[in-house]
């Protein structure tokens, strides 16, 4: 048993120390970072800040690590080092265009393609390098590879069950007519830390049974085994204006989940017919594009939720520690009367608040088009706006947004804040929603341009 251990610490000092790990580490702290920035953008407060949503991360990360790691040691797994290597440069190079390319998937498909074309390629070299790197390339065993793949996504969809969520970016989006609109981006990114088990001459592990998958693949009985730590990223760019954060982080689980077992499928079919190989590979690619337009397909045409009614204020937000968190209030609630007085603009709200500077009496319309009244003192150093976030003023819930399939810059979502607005103190600045869904995409590298880039 304490052989074992060693051998799992071992393999655990390995994952800590490799580079890969590191970088994948820095990409998550500056994809969390850059949410704070924008909330402070946007909002002039900050909501979250991002070490807890990245704290949150890693530890989601772990877990689907943990889970993945063990399925693929009972199934069996093949991967050395140097194809581990290639896999992760193979996403960073991926990641200087969109961060939703680190993804596992899209490193192991454009390595399926190349391995397919290098395949055709006669007098490649076989020293040096060049030679070092398409040799890994021509060893990649790109079916196990999908195989692991499918099951990260069916991880991921768990993850986006338990934590979407809580990654929700409240923002503005431009409808039809150039009105903005209330949404939300839900910015996930997860860091997997895993550790495979994979054949290896002479290994310090052996075991009683033969790994199918291994079976599957044609590969003679191995003597031992070895852990190979292999850390990975997944997560999914999400938005919406027409639900509430929690149901949009469930839908997409449920899409990823098919997505996942669908995957899983044609992987197994390319682990006992390698000609479809590359094609599960492009396959995998395909299927995530799909189930990202799929998401943004399922808001259009609805009308927007965070907009107002032409009846009180529609909450987008609530400040976390604030008195209206204090109160109860929630997203998606709308504030119809401020100390006895209606309310339709925020300007209205101060004016209202003013009357009592120290206590607030509200009345509020619940998500189910119930009032409730609620009162509360007023402390100083409270928010001026007692925590709320409003949806743009002077925009009707009749209001759709622009297709978001035909919005310029939608794949590549750069949030740019201050696009729009010239309003009073209480308004926050704007952004457009071609800029909104995938703004988690370039965090990357969008420190190394001040943040002034994102996907």
């Amino acid at each position: 048993m304490n052989e074992y251990v060693e051998i799992i610490l071992s393999a655990l000092l390995e994952l800590v120390i490799q580079p890969f790990y590191w970088a994948g580490l820095l990409i998550l702290l500056l994809y969390y970072r850059r949410q704070g920035i924008l909330e402070r953008k946007l909002f002039h407060i900050r909501l979250h800040g991002y070490g807890v949503p990245a704290m949150r991360a890693l530890l989601g990360g772990l877990c689907a690590g943990v889970a993945v790691s063990l399925v693929m040691a009972g199934i069996g797994f093949t991967l050395t080092p140097v194809g581990a290597a290639v896999v992760w440069v193979t996403a960073l190079v991926l990641l200087i265009f969109r961060i939703r390319f680190a993804n596992f998937i899209y490193a192991v498909g454009v390595l399926g393609v190349l391995q397919f074309v290098l395949s055709f390629i006669p007098g490649l070299p076989d020293e040096g390098v060049a030679g070092t790197i398409f040799g890994a390339i021509a060893d990649l065993n790109i079916a196990a590879l999908l195989v692991l793949a499918a099951l990260l996504h069916l991880a991921e969809s768990g993850l986006i069950a338990w934590q979407g969520k809580d990654f929700a970016l409240p923002t503005y989006i431009p409808g039809k007519r150039g009105r903005p609109v209330g949404a939300y981006v839900l910015r996930m990114l997860w860091l997997v830390p895993t550790l495979l088990l994979v054949p290896a001459e002479n290994g310090p592990i052996s075991l009683p049974w033969a790994p199918p998958l291994l079976a599957g693949l044609g590969l003679p009985e191995a003597t031992g085994y070895m852990l190979l730590a292999l850390p990975v990223m997944i997560g999914m760019p999400e938005v919406t204006w027409t639900l509430l954060p929690e149901r949009k982080a469930a839908r997409a689980a449920r899409r990823g989940l098919m997505f996942g077992a669908a995957l899983l499928v044609l992987a197994l079919g390319a682990v006992f017919w390698s000609p479809m190989t590359v094609l599960v590979g492009i396959a995998g690619i395909a299927l995530r594009e799909a189930l990202i337009r799929d998401s943004l397909r399922e808001e259009d045409g609805q009308s927007a939720m965070y907009a107002h009614s032409g009846r009180g204020l529609r909450i987008l937000a609530v400040q976390p520690g604030s008195p209206a968190e204090d109160m109860g209030i929630l997203p998606g609630e709308t504030l119809l009367k401020v100390n006895g007085s209606l309310v339709a603009t925020a300007q209205q709200m101060h004016e209202s608040l003013r009357v009592n500077s120290a206590f607030c009496k509200l009345e509020v319309q619940n998500r189910s088009g119930e009032s409730k009244f609620l009162q509360r003192p007023i402390y100083d150093g409270d928010h001026h706006q007692l925590g709320f976030i409003f949806a743009p003023d002077d925009v009707s819930v009749s209001e759709k947004p622009a297709h978001p399939l035909s919005l310029p810059g939608l794949w590549n979502t750069r949030i740019e804040p201050g696009r729009f607005l010239p309003e009073p103190e209480s308004e926050p600045p704007l952004i457009e929603v071609s800029k909104a869904v995938e703004s988690q995409e370039t965090v990357g590298h969008a420190q190394a341009s001040d943040i002034a880039k994102t996907e």
